[in-house]
């Protein structure tokens, strides 16, 4: 197949998708939706583990499934009809009537990677190095595969981000997600109550936390069978941050501690400041098997087109998840990019106008969600 830039954008072309996840997905899904070919590339050798709890399913998300023939979102999605804030008391200080819609990432990413054919999907396969001009890849073990055009969507410790802009580098917003599931039959009924049908916050000092149900272990949404997803908005509080991302093995780590690998102690000193949450949050938090740990991150680039190579997702932008938007993040870079494939002359032409759409797009996200934070972390 032509790699000529300048051929037009029909369907066919032949695209190399790195990154397996939600991002990848999506964008394998409308890529080949719209005639093209694309090939999957994941490091994981199997299937990928849950990122660890809810999801937002924003009307971008829940239209990618149903236009796409995935599963009705219905099937895979809880629904609150009122946002709650609670006071330290846990009495309801201010309730509003509100919908909103959520999943999980494991029920997402099991539809998702369901609708994407096994043969056009390679795990244990890691791209270690691109040549934006040619399309070329390179596979960890030095296989060289070259397309028409290589989309990275590796999350946000994108390697081919760092080779493409070495300078841009997340930004700790000095401030941390204390993440927690637990399956609905293991909470107490007074907990269900306070909780079903509602999205709930509590905003105290330098904190924030919120809850809200969503799918179970397998995807069901019947009362019963659902998880309390929970995070908790923490500045660090004069604690080390080494220490609290070192995890059970001594490794420290950068980004997140995952579930089950906290270290004893910082596991038991957050539990102890629960005691400064409504005491229906405290038991919630007490009530956690395996709480985990992930810093906050500001992220942007400067683009996100080098010449036939594209990041896509958080390997782009990263944004606070106060904004509630990562996931339909991806979903809607990987439809737009389909959308311009298609509308317009050139593969050229296609990357220049979806970058800069985009682009603006990531950029304004993480300016939202950096006030969004700073105003209720009283960080501003």
């Amino acid at each position: 197949m032509s790699q000529d830039q300048s051929r037009p954008s029909a369907p066919g072309l032949d695209v190399l998708i790195s990154g397996g996840s939600m991002g990848g997905l999506f964008t394998g899904i409308a890529l080949a939706r719209s005639g093209h070919s694309p090939t999957i590339y994941e490091r994981s050798a199997g299937a990928l583990k849950s990122r660890g709890g809810g999801i937002v399913a924003q009307q971008n998300i829940r239209r990618f499934l149903s236009d796409h023939d995935i599963v009705a979102p219905e099937a895979i999605t809880t629904r609150s009809h009122e946002r709650r804030f609670l006071t330290e008391s846990g009495d309801v200080g201010r309730a509003v009537s509100e919908t909103m819609v959520f999943t999980s990432w494991d029920a997402l990413y099991r539809q998702l990677r369901d609708a994407f054919p096994d043969e056009q999907y390679r795990t244990g396969a890691t791209v270690t190095t691109v040549s934006p001009e040619t399309a070329t890849a390179t596979i960890a073990n030095e296989t060289e595969r070259t397309a028409d055009l290589i989309v990275a969507a590796e999350g946000g410790q994108s390697t081919t981000r760092a080779q493409l802009y070495p300078d841009v580098e997340p930004a700790f917003a000095s401030y941390v997600a204390w993440r927690g599931v637990v399956d609905e039959a293991d909470l107490s009924a007074a907990c269900v109550e306070a909780f079903d049908g509602t999205f709930t916050f509590y905003q105290g000092t330098d904190q924030l936390i919120l809850a809200y149900f969503i799918p179970g272990a397998d995807g069901e949404t019947a009362p019963g069978s659902r998880r309390l997803n929970w995070v908790w908005y923490d500045t660090l509080d004069g604690r080390d941050r080494g220490a609290v991302f070192t995890d059970a093995s001594g490794t420290e780590r950068r980004f997140s501690v995952s579930p089950g690998r906290l270290r004893d102690p910082v596991r038991q000193r957050q539990r102890e400041r629960a005691a400064t949450l409504p005491p229906v949050f405290e038991t919630l938090v007490g009530d956690t098997p395996d709480l985990f740990v992930q810093a906050i991150h500001d992220l942007t680039v400067p683009s996100m087109v080098t010449d036939r190579v594209c990041l896509l997702g958080d390997g782009a932008f990263v944004a606070r998840p106060h904004t509630a938007a990562g996931t339909a993040k991806a979903a809607g870079d990987a439809t737009a990019l389909a959308d311009a494939l298609e509308n317009h002359g050139s593969v050229t032409d296609a990357l220049a106008a979806w970058d800069q759409t985009r682009t603006a797009y990531g950029t304004s996200l993480v300016a939202r969600g950096k006030e969004m934070g700073d105003v209720r972390l009283n960080l501003s």
